[in-house]
């Protein structure tokens, strides 16, 4: 005997893959759309607690069996789309993203992706994950990590024989989930958004409508419930975003919208949103859908396809025909292997092609990415690409703390000699850039110091506040760093100060600055930036601004590199409109400034980078922009720039 189908629950798994489909294919109403992996936590703990509480109390469960079954159930779907992601990957992947991507598949594989992106990956939401086509099987880790130990739970609870336990048991196990889930968003949110205790209680909101008294609701009730639940998840949706603290308690909200759900469709009175036949056909193919999409997404950008709302519409359709086939021709056809033995379904079905599959993995990172598959103009852009100040000058960006810095010779720009002609300071843009100051210092015979510090735009008596979640919380390493300079450039003279940063930034709203005078963010920046030129000029004879470079907005760093991989007739350029609307704001605070300060120079990589109309994303072949990333400088990159403004403009240091 097996628990009765219910339509409104196929149409509740086509809100959730929808929900998270739209959300990584970046449609701004979406922006909370990740709960649609909770709506399945949820919807999974129900179903299998009532599968595994039906067999139990017939006394008919089997270990061995149960697993069986989600091997059935999983296997032939997942080991499709592992197959033919790998396949493609071998294509497009270079060498260091190959070895990732390997390393990624074996923990897919074990059903361990969590544990990989929670220890190689962090943040959900970090600009690098656009590149690592299985980063959604984390998920499936935390489902079958849960299915590890919750049966064994079951069976002993069931031997006591007594109900009421049980819910006693499941409650209990959701307070302590909750619980360690907030302790761990105050820890690590990153880590903890991975973790399988910390979802653990949006499984077991699922296990518990099991042991919940049904109830005669009227169908009105029914409808009015459900319809108000359905409006909760459309409202976390549309105002959740990457700043919600996620999981822990915000995400109660959707989990219990959809137990209400669940709960008021045990009445067999199904909402006709969810019932409906559309509904239904999607949520028979949402996990298949959910295996295709993020990697297509991802490859999408490998092929350099354009982020526009006509190709994403085709995505979208591309992963709907691909789940459909897979669900017709794959998942239907491998359900008969059911009736097989149970360890003949497990190993045939299972080990065989995860253990080969972990050989082909190991191959790939013993071989090093297989680099000669690429010529070498692609190895020298990715190394352009991969070159890092931040690390190749790692002592010189906020080391060894926001107080002190590190020494002159340590963090030397330009020629060898004993005098020091200039001081660069700013935060991770002005490290960035120490490649482009070095090729001028060199050129002029000057010699530099930097004393960078990521986030730390030089903004005097100025305090900067993150938002971690809805809390704001004071950098305190902003405002030490900054009143280590002004102290410094009290008590030092230099012949000339640099200073550069990543300024439109400070204007946005995932930061706040304070300075106890002004209130709107634009006169905080314009003031504290007058006191950093002011506090430059007493210091100096000479006072530079470098202006910061575009960001890319539409294009990838690497598509250079791309364009040379698939030998494509592609534009890699961008439209300086867009790096205009950008940082509009404070191009007006240049504006005052300029009239303010009218002896300090301005120096701007624009001028090289980009005409009236376009600006580049590589120069002479070398991608300027870090890899992944879509506002700093590459070292190389910084270098190739600095060389460029020298053959177009002169050296501005002289």
């Amino acid at each position: 005997m097996s628990i009765a189908y219910r339509a409104d629950i196929d149409g509740l798994r086509a809100i959730a893959v929808l929900l998270v489909v739209f959300n990584h294919l970046g449609w701004s109403w979406f922006s909370g759309g990740y709960i649609g992996v909770d709506i399945f936590f949820v919807i999974s703990g129900y179903l299998i607690t009532s599968i595994l509480s039906q067999q139990m109390h017939e006394q008919r469960f089997s270990v061995a069996e149960f697993y069986k079954k989600r091997v059935v159930r999983l296997a032939p779907a997942f080991f499709t789309v592992l197959i033919a992601v790998s396949v493609i990957a071998w294509q497009v992947m270079l060498p260091d993203e190959l070895i990732k991507y390997a390393q990624s598949a074996i923990y897919g594989t074990f059903l361990m992706g969590n544990v990989y992106m929670r220890d190689e990956v962090g943040d959900y939401f970090s600009q690098g994950v656009d590149s690592i086509p299985l980063l959604h099987l984390w998920s499936l880790g935390v489902e079958e990590q849960f299915y590890i130990f919750w049966p064994l739970i079951l069976l002993v609870m069931f031997k006591v024989k007594r109900r009421q336990w049980l819910v006693v048991v499941v409650v209990a196990g959701i307070i302590a989930s909750l619980y360690y889930a907030k302790q761990q968003l105050g820890i690590n949110s990153q880590k903890a958004y991975y973790s399988m205790l910390v979802r653990a209680f949006e499984l077991l909101l699922g296990a518990l409508i099991v042991f919940l008294p049904k109830m005669v609701i009227p169908r009105i009730w029914v409808y009015l419930g459900v319809t108000l639940a359905l409006a909760v998840l459309a409202a976390t949706t549309f105002y959740f975003d990457q700043h919600t603290p996620f999981p822990g308690t915000m995400a109660l909200i959707p989990c219990l919208a959809t137990v209400a759900i669940i709960y008021l469709g045990r009445t067999g009175v199904y909402h006709p949103l969810l019932s409906h036949g559309l509904s239904v056909w999607i949520g028979k193919i949402s996990y298949p859908l959910y295996l295709w999409h993020w990697p297509i997404i991802v490859f999408a950008g490998f092929y350099l396809l354009p982020e526009t709302l006509a190709v994403q519409l085709g995505l979208l359709v591309f992963v709907f025909i691909l789940a459909w086939l897979t669900y017709r021709y794959i998942e239907q056809p491998c359900k008969r292997f059911s009736k097989s033995t149970n360890w003949r379904v497990i190993g045939l079905g299972f080990m065989l092609p995860a253990f080969s599959l972990a050989a082909a993995a190991k191959i790939v990172e013993q071989q090093s990415g297989f680099p000669e598959r690429f010529s070498n103009t692609v190895h020298t852009q990715l190394q352009a690409l991969n070159s890092f100040a931040h690390q190749i000058r790692g002592k010189c960006i906020g080391y060894p703390n926001a107080e002190n810095f590190s020494s002159v010779e340590i963090c030397r720009l330009g020629v060898a000699k004993e005098s020091v002609d200039f001081i660069l300071i700013g935060d991770s843009h002005a490290n960035s850039a120490t490649g482009m100051l070095d090729v001028w210092a060199k050129d002029a015979g000057l010699r530099g110091y930097d004393v960078a510090q990521s986030s730390t735009l030089y903004l005097p008596q100025v305090e900067r506040l993150a938002r971690h979640g809805t809390i704001w919380k004071a950098n305190t390493a902003f405002k030490t760093r900054n009143d280590a300079i002004t102290q410094h450039l009290k008590q030092k003279h230099y012949p000339m100060v640099i200073l550069t940063g990543y300024y439109h930034a400070y204007l946005g709203d995932t930061l706040e600055l304070e300075d106890g005078v002004h209130q709107k963010r634009e006169e905080i920046l314009y003031h504290g930036l007058k006191r950093a030129l002011t506090a430059a000029q007493n210091a100096s004879e000479q006072v530079i601004v470098l202006l910061d470079i575009p960001e890319l907005q539409t294009k990838r760093a690497d598509c250079q590199m791309r364009v040379e991989i698939l030998q494509r007739q592609e534009d890699c350029t961008f439209s300086r409109a867009n790096e205009a609307a950008v940082a509009a704001q404070f191009n007006q605070i240049v504006q005052h400034l300029r009239k303010d300060f009218p002896k300090v120079q301005w120096i701007d990589p624009k001028d090289v980078l980009c005409d009236q109309n376009l600006c580049q994303s590589s120069v002479n072949g070398i991608p300027i922009y870090r890899n992944h990333d879509d506002d700093h400088l590459s070292f190389y990159g910084s270098v190739a720039l600095g060389k460029a403004y020298l053959n177009q403009l002169g050296n501005p240091l002289q």
